[in-house]
């Protein structure tokens, strides 16, 4: 890992942050690959010193017995005092990044080696695996190496469900380790949570129930072990301390938080056990019949045909309000008046004691997208009813026919709440439970416990608005609020550093120019909404020219913080771009199908299996079925066996890296021909870096098209903001990655035949401290002089069905219309200094 990049924040930027730090995090994630950790934001100043120094506070601690005892801890794993810490480790162990990193720079040289001599060996130490080296200079005696699973940033459920039992896996097995090692105390970080991705709340979840598990069955064989659950971020903290919580006797647990935790309660009020509050949203748990019900919404859950008398909860529904409740969803879904883009319907009450019945459609727990689904639904019913109405009711959702485990349901609509009270509106919210439903208030009494402590700490009512001045007051010269950016990437920390600065920067407009803007939808313009009515600012949004983005405007500070929720907003709409434009490359190459199980042959399912089959998995559970990747043989839990299969549709794609696309860095000397390095020569630039760029997928479509596009293919150069390099090398070049100034010559993918040019063609981007060009192989083919109206190249001779490849200036500047004529080749980061 490169050297830590910190930012000390002033009082006026610790306030901004302490507003918008979930996004603000994936802001910095999803753009240039960094973890940022936030220290010092908390009124107690408990986070460490200002030298940036975490000092070991132990803040939970339970017994699963007299002999084992779970306690959680915010420390710095390189020098907390135990017998043996887990290291955050990769298949090779190959200790470059993150965790991993860290240890090492504080152990010394030699734990490489020692890792080093494993993979001779053994080649790998595979996923879900552990072993065990000496911890070199670290004040323990030895470092468990454990791999957990990675997982794609905003993983989808069915990556998350691949990656779960391995992660489980590794749990175990670094408890075997220590039992058999006779280690006495060992120290577990929040494994896969940071590089690797996996969801934090999920992740000790899993942590949690691994060491109860094991404990159930009498893994600990009788012996003394002391389990540290240790971050040195809070956020990991807390949903470690929340985990912990929900597995221990709750009536011993009173007296076992320090004295920093008990004291930060000012952010978070709870009139009994059934009640939670969010800022303005009151959340309560309750038992209950939904159609008794006297508030403004009742939410019932329907099947897609609209009949209210299938499943228990419409069913008493259609009884109590009567029939014309029936009569009108039936012409609203005739007439296909429903909520556009969404799942719900929207009725009047007739004889219940409500307003308004919102009928929500979802998916079974089987559907590969229920989960977003259900979290959709969730959200859109809090944001519909917060719109017109005080207060609305939800059943169990999906508890019934549709198949749903109670305790995920109870934490996805727990989510969904969470979120929604980040928007400012002022809601009460009723999670009415079946009175014989034990099980199920189990689930939601337990989740609504577990994030009291999250809330304690993490969660600021939206009509508390700290003046710069106060928040200079609750931080002191001893506690200074820092930011900490992680990567493997001098560059990309670097690149964070100076977005932070910029997005802090006290202005009353600030304009984020993302073309991803057109692809926001229904619920994201309704975010945007309510971040205008909670920072008190004017959002709108722009598309001309062929760029899009969003201008805010009002008080320096508040544009700040809605700055950055727009941000994490539009990156997570670009991800969503790219997930899916990724699904239909490897579709294009290469289907896998099978006759059993047709929804396996769609772009996504066909896209998981072909992943995970890259990434070199001999078995995956998908959609309740296991599937034998090498043996190409499916199977259930009864038994039952099927036949399923890969098809390369144009070459054999074989793994590159356990991936379909790599990024390599080489020397500038070493890489291109000599005509290629003349060219990068002559940009007068100083080059920091070089890395080759591969996509096995997106090459086999290129050569394709080269085989049509009879000429040969041009060298070309196009110049990009650091967020999309890693895209381009996973999607190939699209036109909302790299929109010139002016697009004069048709609304397509433009290049030029210089660096020079390229830098010409695309202004300076604001605030970034590097110049990235990525050189690529383009077939121009047939063109011709382009026009600012052309989507398309024109035709040939006024025949629609046969059209040039692409247009120009009839100089430098090339335009295509497919991002399959187009093959990134490698990527050249200069220094922003030199530009001339």
């Amino acid at each position: 890992m490169s050297d830590i990049q910190q930012i000390p924040l002033v009082a006026e930027h610790t306030a901004i942050l302490r507003k918008c730090q979930t996004a603000f995090c994936h802001a910095v994630k999803a753009k240039f690959n960094c973890t940022a950790i936030l220290q010092n934001m908390d009124k107690t100043g408990s986070f460490g010193s200002n030298s940036g120094v975490l000092h070991a506070e132990k803040r939970f601690s339970t017994k699963l017995c007299n002999r084992v005892e779970i306690s959680v801890w915010k420390d710095d794993l390189t020098c907390h005092k135990v017998d043996a810490v887990v290291n955050a480790a990769n298949e090779k162990l190959q200790h470059g990044g993150g965790l991993a990193q860290a240890l090492c720079d504080a152990g010394g040289p030699m734990i490489q080696k020692w890792s080093d001599a494993i993979i001779q060996k053994v080649y790998r130490v595979k996923t879900g695996e552990a072993v065990l080296t000496p911890a070199g200079n670290l004040p323990c005696k030895n470092i468990i190496h454990a791999v957990g699973p990675y997982v794609s940033p905003n993983p989808s459920q069915t990556e998350i469900d691949q990656a779960a039992p391995l992660l489980h896996n590794a749990i175990i097995r670094i408890l075997e380790i220590a039992v058999h090692g006779n280690i006495s105390s060992v120290a577990i970080p929040a494994l896969s949570s940071g590089l690797f991705h996996f969801p934090r709340h999920l992740c000790a979840d899993i942590i949690v129930k691994a060491i109860k598990q094991f404990h159930e069955y009498d893994g600990f064989q009788g012996k003394n072990l002391e389990i540290h659950l240790v971050n040195n971020d809070e956020p990991s903290v807390q949903e470690m301390m929340r985990a912990t919580r929900a597995i221990s006797d709750l009536s011993s647990i009173s007296g076992s938080y320090s004295g920093a935790v008990q004291g930060r309660n000012q952010s978070f009020t709870s009139s009994s056990s059934s009640s939670l509050q969010f800022g303005n949203v009151t959340l309560n748990l309750k038992k209950g019949h939904i159609e008794e019900e006297k508030v403004d919404v009742i939410v019932n859950t329907i099947a897609k045909e609209c009949d209210l008398s299938l499943g228990e909860v419409s069913k008493a529904i259609l009884m109590k309000a009567g029939r014309k409740i029936q009569d009108e969803i039936s012409t609203q879904k005739y007439y296909g008046k429903g909520f556009k883009d969404t799942h719900l319907y929207e009725t009047r009450g007739y004889g219940l004691k409500c307003k308004a019945v919102f009928h929500t459609v979802c998916a079974p727990r089987s559907d590969p997208n229920s989960v977003k689904i259900l979290s959709k639904v969730v959200s859109e019913c809090l944001t519909n009813a917060a719109s017109r109405y005080t207060s609305i009711s939800f059943p169990a959702i999906g508890t019934g026919n549709l198949g749903w485990n109670k305790y995920h349901v109870a934490q996805i609509m727990m989510d969904a709440v969470a979120e929604f009270a980040k928007m400012g509106s002022k809601l009460d919210i009723y999670f009415v439970v079946f009175p014989k439903d034990e099980e199920m208030m189990r689930a939601f009494e337990t989740e609504m416990k577990g994030r009291k402590e999250v809330t304690k700490s993490s969660f600021l009512p939206s009509d508390v608005t700290t003046s710069f001045a106060s928040a200079a007051k609750e931080t002191t010269a001893n506690e200074t609020p820092t930011v900490e950016f992680h990567s493997v990437s001098k560059e990309a920390q670097r690149e964070a550093k100076a977005w932070t600065f910029h997005m802090l920067n006290q202005s009353n407009n600030m304009t984020i120019r993302n073309n991803h803007v057109i692809y926001l939808d229904q619920i994201n313009h309704k975010n945007l909404l309510s971040l205008q009515v909670k920072f008190h600012v004017s959002i709108k949004e722009f598309f001309r020219n062929g760029n899009g983005g969003i201008t805010i405007t009002g008080s320096p500070s508040d544009v700040s913080c809605a700055a950055i929720e727009v941000e994490s907003m539009l990156c997570k709409a670009q991800e969503d771009f790219v997930q899916t434009e990724e699904c239909e490359l490897l579709y294009s190459v290469v289907r896998w199908s099978c006759k059993d199980q047709p929804w396996i042959q769609t772009p996504e399912n066909s896209a998981f299996l072909e992943k995970a089959y890259l990434a070199g998995n001999d078995e995956i559970t998908f959609r309740n079925l296991k599937f034998g990747l090498k043996s190409n043989v499916w199977f259930d839990n009864s038994g039952r066996t099927g036949i399923f299969k890969r098809t390369c549709l144009l070459d054999i794609l074989k793994p590159l890296n356990n991936s379909f696309y790599a990024r390599t860095p080489v020397s500038s000397e070493e890489y291109g021909d000599k005509e290629g390095k003349r060219l990068l020569k002559a940009s007068g630039l100083r080059i920091v870096k070089v890395e080759k760029l591969e996509n096995i997928a997106l090459a086999q479509l290129f050569n394709k098209n080269g085989q049509r596009i009879k000429d040969k293919p041009k060298r070309l150069y196009q110049r990009v903001s650091a967020q999309f390099c890693d895209l381009i090398c996973r999607v190939g070049f699209q036109k909302e990655f790299a929109p010139p100034a002016e697009q004069k010559y048709g609304s397509g993918i433009y290049f030029s035949s210089t660096v020079e040019g390229a830098l010409k063609l695309w202004k300076e981007q604001e605030h970034e401290q590097y110049i990235y060009i990525i050189q690529a192989q383009v077939l121009t083919g047939r063109s011709t002089i382009g026009s600012r109206d052309f989507i398309l190249p024109p035709a040939i001779s006024g025949d629609p069905l046969d059209r040039y490849d692409s247009v120009s200036d009839k100089g430098q500047t090339h335009v295509i219309f497919s991002s399959q004529q187009a093959l990134p080749e490698c990527l050249i980061i200069y220094d922003q200094s030199t530009a001339v």
